[in-house]
């Protein structure tokens, strides 16, 4: 009946209970980071170990590009592309080196384009979500006021008619 659920006392739940604390002091913009950090390297040994035109294993850079720009702003979305770039160019030229003429060659220009929009369009949002949040709690602490008549009115009314006051201009 109970297909997946976890006994107390059994070692695995005292696994999760720890990993569990340790996020607990990790914000959430950090864990993003942390997150897009292992992906990075995931998809950079992926890369390395079987990387191949056609494969598409790079594709796995845009998640990370993703996440840091999420936890960040645009232009670090915009860094996380390049670096997601750097990346995919030393993984394919394993052991060769890297020079200038390895990035500008149409393949990595379209790389260079799609993860840096990727960066840039997710920070933007990301921060304007954050934005438009800041500003909903706003609004729902003034309603929460209103609902649980917190607010002075006589205050209120005497501030506003302060305002309109001939007197202020």
């Amino acid at each position: 009946m109970y297909l997946f659920a976890i006994r107390t006392e059994s070692v695995s739940n005292a696994v999760v209970a720890s990993a569990r604390r340790l996020l607990a002091g990790i914000t959430v913009p950090q864990q993003l980071l942390i997150a897009s950090a292992l992906i990075y390297g995931l998809v950079f040994a992926l890369l390395l170990e079987y990387g191949r035109p056609g494969l598409g294993i790079g594709e796995g850079f845009f998640v990370a590009v993703i996440l840091a720009a999420a936890a960040t702003s645009s232009l670090l979305g915009a860094v996380a592309g390049l670096g997601a770039l750097f990346l995919y160019e030393l993984a394919i030229h394993n052991g060769s080196g890297l020079t200038w003429t390895d990035f500008d060659d149409a393949p990595a220009l379209t790389r260079l384009v799609a993860y840096v929009a990727a960066g840039l369009v997710t920070g933007f949002l990301a921060r304007r979500l954050r934005l438009m949040l800041a500003e909903s709690l706003i609004l729902l602490e003034e309603l929460a006021d209103i609902a649980y008549d917190r607010v002075d009115w006589a205050a209120l009314d005497s501030a506003r008619a302060q305002d309109a006051s001939p007197d202020r201009a």
